[in-house]
């Protein structure tokens, strides 16, 4: 693992400059690929091989994905023989369709074609944050088979509009999946007749002026778009949701922090390991866009 503090003669330096410093054996172009894509995190967030590191600033990546990282143009944060978990970029779809020319579906049969790798779960297309890839497909069997009994932890950050009252909650909402008049577009709506059994765990982690950051819990395999439905209907829907949100709140953080996306971002995974089982834990950078708006998620100043 790749994990430095930026000493007093880097300061200033571009971040892709000074991962090359830091590790002379990266050539200019790997450090410089690495950046780009966002396999390196500067104080626990992705950041951007142009931005300027400071002295004291950790710099973080993993030696050992990052060939994999490389080779989809993605943040490998995990791997064996049996797994990959991706960090998935916000605006990248998970999956093809007609009007998608670029996916994590489409780079995984790119790199490893014939060997039956497959995504385990999805996420919407403007979230962010981690997925488990089975690399064969007895892997990705065993894998469907721990999301269906509900043995994988799935933990999100959101970005909230409003200040919810309590700490802890939980939305236990039964909900019908429909789609929209264009037929490829669904959503959720809450329906406690023919709906299906969903209950979201919700955390509230900071509360801002107008806006508050909670962690959520997905109990059992999860709906679509749950939490977008969740949220909304506790009266706190995610920031940048144009579908589920509020559009005054939407439009109030574009103004003023710059929240051009849903602010929904896959944070934490635990799920068994396909050949023993043994619990495999993985924990996600942060998005920027989430550290720009809540405090909680920056470093402490040093004295």
């Amino acid at each position: 693992m790749g994990d430095h503090r930026i000493p007093p003669e880097l300061d200033g330096l571009r971040l892709d400059g000074a991962v090359h410093r830091l590790a002379p054996e990266l050539s200019r172009m790997t450090a410089k690929r690495a950046c780009e894509l966002g396999a390196v995190a500067v104080d626990g967030a992705r950041a951007a091989g142009t931005d300027r590191v400071r002295a004291g600033m950790r710099v973080q990546w993993d030696d050992a994905t990052l060939p994999s990282s490389l080779a989809l143009g993605l943040p490998v944060v995990f791997a064996d023989r049996d797994v990959l978990v991706l960090h998935k970029p916000a605006g990248l779809a998970v999956h093809g369709g007609p009007l998608v020319d670029d996916s994590v579906a489409r780079r995984l049969a790119e790199v490893f074609p014939g060997t039956g790798a497959g995504l385990v779960h999805r996420l919407d297309r403007e979230a962010s944050g981690l997925l488990i890839i089975g690399r064969h497909k007895e892997a990705l069997r065993a894998l469907a088979a721990a999301m269906e009994r509900a043995a994988i932890s799935r933990r999100y950050l959101a970005g909230v509009a409003g200040l919810p009252a309590q700490d802890e909650f939980q939305v236990e909402l039964p909900l019908r999946i429909v789609d929209e008049p264009q037929g490829d577009r669904p959503k959720a709506l809450v329906d406690p007749e023919n709906g299906q059994p969903a209950r979201s765990a919700v955390r509230v982690l900071e509360r801002g002026r107008s806006a508050s950051l909670v962690m959520v819990t997905l109990e059992a395999s999860g709906r679509t778009h749950q939490i977008r439905a969740h949220l909304a209907a506790s009266g706190h829907p995610l920031l940048g949701d144009p579908r589920y949100g509020d559009a005054a709140a939407n439009e109030a953080a574009r103004a003023t922090y710059g929240v051009r996306r849903l602010l929904l971002h896959a944070a934490e995974l635990r799920f068994p390991a396909p050949d023993d089982g043994r619990l495999i834990e993985v924990t996600a950078m942060h998005e920027p866009d989430f550290v720009r708006l809540f405090r909680s998620l920056r470093p402490p100043r040093s004295a």
